[in-house]
């Protein structure tokens, strides 16, 4: 297998991919230590047991500015966002630490533009950590099934299955209600041709089962 160069070129390009994928990396793993160092020394919230799981957890409706930043063809507009999350796993931690980090929550969502530009599809991990009463840092990682452009003028993705992070601020406004600030971007890494990359930022509302 070649990548149609000489042997120095092919090998300074998997170098340079394999450092914008362990970039990507390094910073969401930065922000999950940081934000974990800060709720260790936030005390975990005593859970009632005895009260039935419900397998889903939480759903969201939000609207996001489409893309926010200022390169690419596709900047305006909004998405209309729709999200579920499923319930944690069963197991706990005597670390609370530990329980946040090994115990995040499954999401499935899904961005639709209206104005007739790039939708997305996406799945992943949440991680929610609490930082003071009734306000928590969320971090998601996972994959994104798209409709736009992967080669062409203009905003570009290269693949059609993108990496996708985001991150939230999370207020509890009751019980069930909570108010989102949610910054996400989607992209590949730099692994496909193209990787113009969309970056929405809005509003969430969700409403917690448990």
């Amino acid at each position: 297998m070649t990548c149609g160069f000489p042997a120095q070129q092919c090998v300074a390009y998997l170098v340079s991919v394999a450092s914008r994928v362990w970039r990507v990396r390094r910073v969401l793993g930065l922000l999950l230590l940081a934000a974990l160092t800060v709720a260790g020394g936030t005390p975990a919230q005593a859970q009632d047991e005895s009260r039935p799981r419900s397998f889903i957890s939480e759903i969201r409706l939000g609207l996001l500015g489409h893309h926010i930043e200022p390169a690419g063809s596709e900047k305006g507009g909004q998405d209309v966002n729709v999200e579920i999350l499923f319930g944690r796993p069963a197991i706990a931690y005597a670390s609370h630490i530990a329980d946040v980090a090994l115990r995040p929550r499954l999401h499935l969502g899904s961005s639709i533009n209206v104005n007739g530009n790039t939708n997305q599809l996406y799945a992943g991990l949440t991680w929610d950590i609490p930082l003071i009463e009734r306000v928590s840092l969320e971090l998601t990682f996972g994959g994104s099934l798209h409709d736009g452009p992967n080669t062409g003028e203009g905003s570009a993705f290269g693949c059609p299955l993108n990496f996708r992070e985001s991150a939230s601020i999370g207020i509890a406004v009751t019980e069930r209600w909570r108010l989102y600030g949610t910054i996400a971007h989607m992209s590949n890494a730099g692994l496909c041709a193209r990787n113009s990359g969309l970056t929405s930022a809005g509003v969430r509302l969700g409403y917690a089962f448990d």
